[in-house]
């Protein structure tokens, strides 16, 4: 589903370059879940807006489902880290605007939106505001108007990091069952290495600016809603830390 060849970003303008990723080359399945993992300001998000197609590598080739990418897609869903939800339109109205902005809102996908809303907890809600959601509520807003495009490549940049411990696992849980059920390809991005390692079948860790592919870890039991009581689930996650504190010059990633 994906293919990243040789990839460079540079962020320049008249007065100075920043390069944000070099070099970074991966592959993703169709139907995969892939997490990606590093200190912050690596680059992380850069990728995933290449993946969008909302920017342009400077040197190599991002392809997506076998053909260049050379803009935004219309089966690719980003949902980004602040929810991206419009306060002055209501739970329905945030849920179907990708479809409004499109002109695909049939009645044929309102009724599909409304099914998703209810699997997602949030029917009863359909005329509050995003300020009377809470937390975790206008996290699954986001997802639903994601899933309302259906997509076959779903984005997610740090989607649960603002929520408390309870609420980020019961929506890992969420999020793991629409990709179970869905068949959708799913590139997380995320500061937490336990979310990581439940999520991503594939893991890719990140070095520090300008940010470099330094390890992909193969994580075959993501997808398993018990993985987290399993010992290879901890001894993953101690991987994974002891190669960021080695990558970041012996600091504690912070998570």
């Amino acid at each position: 589903m994906i293919e990243i060849n040789n990839v460079d970003l540079v962020y320049e303008d008249n007065h100075y370059q920043v390069k944000a990723l070099e070099k970074v080359s991966l592959s993703v399945g169709q139907g995969d879940s892939c997490a990606v993992i590093g200190p912050s300001g690596c680059g992380k998000t850069t990728l995933l807006f290449l993946l969008a197609g909302l920017l342009r590598p400077t040197r190599g080739q991002v392809m997506i489902a076998g053909k260049e990418l050379l803009g935004p897609r219309r089966n690719t869903a980003l949902i980004l880290q602040d929810y991206g939800l419009l306060p002055w339109k209501t739970v329905w109205k945030n849920a179907v605007l990708g479809l409004e902005i499109r002109g695909r809102l049939s009645r044929t996908q309102q009724a599909k939106v409304m099914t998703i809303l209810k699997e997602l907890g949030l029917a009863e809600f359909i005329h509050h505001y995003p300020a009377q959601l809470s937390g975790g509520q206008r996290q699954r807003l986001a997802i639903a108007r994601a899933l309302a495009l259906e997509p076959d490549l779903l984005l997610m940049d740090e989607p649960l990091s603002a929520l408390d411990a309870l609420t980020r696992e019961k929506l890992q849980e969420t999020i793991l069952d629409i990709w179970c059920r869905r068949n959708l390809t799913m590139v997380l991005v995320t500061h937490n290495i336990e979310e990581a390692v439940f999520l991503g079948r594939k893991i890719i860790i990140f070095s520090p600016r300008p940010g470099r592919v330094i390890k992909v870890i193969e994580n075959p039991e993501a997808g398993n809603s018990h993985y987290r009581h399993q010992v290879e689930f901890y001894q993953t996650c101690s991987l994974i830390r002891s190669l960021l504190k080695e990558s970041n010059g012996d600091r504690v990633p912070r998570e």
